[in-house]
């Protein structure tokens, strides 16, 4: 009967401290992905915010462009509308004070030409204005790092174990 009490004390002994310390490296280990789980959040946090701090910089460099190349559009708009008045008004002047048809059509030829030169002008004014670009797109984040798994707490109560009649 000793015997019996000796060896069911023995396995409950062995039974509680061998649960203990694995419910204690369990928790240990647990913690400690907790704290690298919080450096991950973190980086993961600072690595998006630098992405969208990126991404607000790239889209008002963008805004700039975009405004100073319309700037620049208009201008070169307005340049040609006046220089195209002055040259109907010039014609139109010019015509009046002509003699005859050859002269009213020679300077019509002048103007169809000094047209033409200030379109040339225009066209190539536009084509060196510099282009925005495309608009930058907005980053997606990466996934955020998943949560460690909370181990498995063991009973207060270890199960009584029945132990085999000799």
């Amino acid at each position: 009967m000793k015997k019996r009490i000796a060896v069911s004390l023995m396995i409950s002994a062995a039974l509680f401290t061998s649960s203990t310390s694995a419910i204690a490296d369990a928790q240990s280990d647990y913690q400690l992905a907790i704290q690298q789980y919080k450096v991950a959040v973190e980086n993961w946090n600072a690595k998006n915010m630098s992405d969208r701090d990126a991404f607000r910089v790239s889209i008002r460099a963008w805004e700039d462009a975009k405004i100073s190349a319309d700037r620049a559009r208009k201008e070169i708009a307005d340049k040609f509308k006046n220089e195209a008045e002055a040259i109907k008004a010039r014609t139109s002047i010019a015509r009046l004070s002509a003699a005859n048809a050859k002269e009213k059509k020679a300077i019509d030829v002048a103007s169809k030409i000094e047209m033409q030169n200030a379109i040339a002008s225009r066209n190539a004014a536009l084509a060196a204005v510099v282009v925005a670009g495309p608009k930058p797109t907005k980053p997606v984040p990466a996934p955020s790092p998943t949560p460690p798994v909370k181990p498995v707490k063991a009973p207060k109560n270890p199960p009584k174990q029945k132990l085999p009649k000799a």
